[in-house]
């Protein structure tokens, strides 16, 4: 049986919602990295009103089953992004020595070695989830090769499939009216910042939108 159906089927019978009212999507949180210990992410659009053009956030009547988790990085080479940098940048799942090129950057890494906690309604739903389980460092990175660099090419990070960097997780429903605590806890302040450039952590989450959930 197709996944898909089989993850319809099961969010169907385990949380009573209609078989034909769940589409498949996605939302997305972005933090700018700086010197804190710890960083929220924020999946309500009523939250953020002035989210990035990237992120993909839940509306006040929306309802969303999660099914996967992934937590990545997103480098920009300047002090105040575009719009255009925004959207071009690619995500990475893990800290990319040959990317990141501002020293303070590499300090991301504190990310990965931080834990992961999602608190739904003041009810524990992962209390200090290690974050390394989101780290993923593919067999192809990028670097600068003798072969390729005589063209003006690199090699590029490799993406064996479509949930690299995702963590799977037992289906949970949120809403746009709970109280949603998201965050990833350093342990400790550090500096994720230097001249020119920008860094963000990035939660991504997927699973099915609950269509006409509430009116």
């Amino acid at each position: 049986m197709n996944q898909i159906v089989s993850e319809k089927k099961f969010i169907q019978e385990r949380l009573g919602i209609p078989f034909q009212s769940l589409s498949q999507a996605y939302l997305r949180s972005e933090t700018q990295l700086t010197t804190l210990s710890s960083y929220k992410f924020i999946l309500q659009r009523s939250q953020n009103p002035n989210a990035l053009v990237t992120e993909r956030l839940l509306d006040l009547n929306d309802q969303f089953v999660i099914t996967h988790l992934g937590m990545f990085l997103k480098y920009i080479a300047a002090d105040a992004p575009t719009t255009d940098q925004q959207i071009a940048a690619r995500l990475l799942t893990y800290v990319d020595a040959n990317t990141i090129t501002v020293a303070a950057g590499l300090q991301a890494q504190a990310l990965y070695n931080g834990n992961f906690n999602f608190t739904i309604d003041r009810k524990e739903f992962l209390p200090n989830f290690p974050a390394r389980a989101f780290e993923r460092v593919p067999e192809t990175q990028t670097a600068a090769n003798a072969f390729f660099t005589a063209s003006g090419q690199k090699l590029v990070n490799g993406s064996p499939n479509g949930l690299f960097g995702f963590f799977p997780f037992e289906p949970v429903l949120i809403d746009g009216r709970q109280t949603l605590d998201i965050s990833v806890n350093l342990n400790a302040g550090t500096t994720i910042d230097g001249a020119s450039m920008t860094i963000y952590g990035v939660l991504e989450c997927r699973g099915y939108l609950v269509v006409n959930a509430k009116s």
